[in-house]
């Protein structure tokens, strides 16, 4: 080897030596700690969620159902009463009469026909021995038939004064609210008098409307959820168009049980689910959103792999997905803050 080859060598070694000291020691791939549930497909239901309204399920005209002034009405317009709250008070006083006098009558009646009776159980045994006539026994036996049917007539009066009594005290008949009241206290009203116009909220259904897929499938009594503003309603499914409009849409209403404080023509969302799918329940905030899609992080082969999925619902802090998973797939739950595709990980 020649004095010029050995120079050559010994710059090249010096290069590299001093190449690898400028390089320093090779850096190891981050690992990325990570906490998993192990998932498993089963069986979900699909919630349906739609706007609406509510209407009224009827209109009342209230009238009296006695003549007479009116002493005192109970409710305004707007005001929200339940059945059996008091309305509107026509003056007793004539009514009070009229029941006294009936009962008077009768007792009087009473008092007499046991009179007649002690009569007429004597004048039988006599007659029974022969010591009256005939005559005499029959006229005090028409005479206890007389009373008995005085008596009987006079008491069916006494429950009609009793009831138009009670009538002076008129009642609502639904649970609703008050859109018109049409008297004053001093009015003059009978039977043909319409005093309050009512609109029961007992039978308030919410009215929406849904494509013929949803249609097929819906049922009476199909249970549903309706949201307004914050609070929210239950109600069963009480009717489904049987065609559909120039929209193609098939109109659908559901009963609201327990609707106190809704009002006809206010507006909501309704929720309710119509088919159930195969699908897999992941935590709510392991489900990881981008301008495109929604996705998860799950570990194979100790590596992150980004899956896309469609999120089907949300339900009490979790959601249901599909996509491209399989049951014993295990998804990041915690620790996916800095996660990229292919990224080494260690499940804590």
């Amino acid at each position: 080897m020649t004095r010029q080859s050995v120079a050559i060598l010994v710059s090249l070694f010096l290069l590299l030596s001093c190449e690898k000291e400028r390089s320093g020691p090779q850096i190891a791939e981050r690992v990325f700690q990570v906490k998993t549930i192990k998932i498993a497909q089963e069986e979900h239901p699909v919630e349906y969620r739609t706007s609406g309204f509510f209407e009224a399920a009827e209109s009342l005209s209230l009238r009296p159902e006695v003549s007479g002034r009116v002493e005192r009405v109970f409710m305004e317009e707007g005001s929200f009463v339940k059945k059996g709250d008091p309305l509107l008070k026509v003056e007793e006083e004539k009514y009070v009469s009229a029941y006294e006098e009936a009962l008077w009558k009768i007792e009087k009646l009473r008092k007499e026909l046991k009179r007649v009776e002690a009569v007429y159980s004597r004048r039988k045994k006599l007659f029974e021995k022969e010591l009256i006539s005939a005559e005499e026994f029959e006229e005090v036996s028409a005479q206890l038939s007389s009373l008995r049917a005085e008596i009987k007539s006079l008491e069916a009066t006494l429950r009609r004064r009793k009831l138009d009594l009670e009538r002076t005290l008129l009642k609502s008949p639904v649970d609703g609210v008050i859109l018109k009241r049409y008297v004053s206290p001093g009015d003059y009203v009978t039977p043909q008098s319409v005093v309050y116009e009512i609109l029961s909220t007992g039978g308030l259904r919410f009215v929406f409307y849904v494509p013929q897929e949803i249609a097929g499938v819906l049922k009476e009594n199909l249970p549903v959820r309706i949201k307004v503003g914050e609070k929210m309603y239950n109600g069963r499914v009480s009717y489904v168009s049987p065609s559909a409009d120039a929209r193609r849409l098939f109109r659908v209403k559901a009963t609201v049980e327990k609707a106190r404080d809704l009002r006809p023509n206010m507006y909501g969302e309704v929720f309710f689910n119509y088919k159930k799918v195969r699908a897999y329940i992941v935590p709510e905030h392991a489900l990881q959103l981008s301008d495109r899609e929604s996705f998860l992080w799950v570990v194979r082969d100790s590596r992150a792999v980004r899956v896309p999925v469609e999120v089907l619902s949300h339900t009490g802090g979790s959601v249901a997905v599909v996509g491209n998973l399989e049951n014993g797939d295990r998804v990041v739950v915690e620790g996916f803050m800095f996660l990229y595709e292919g990224a080494k990980v260690e499940e804590r």
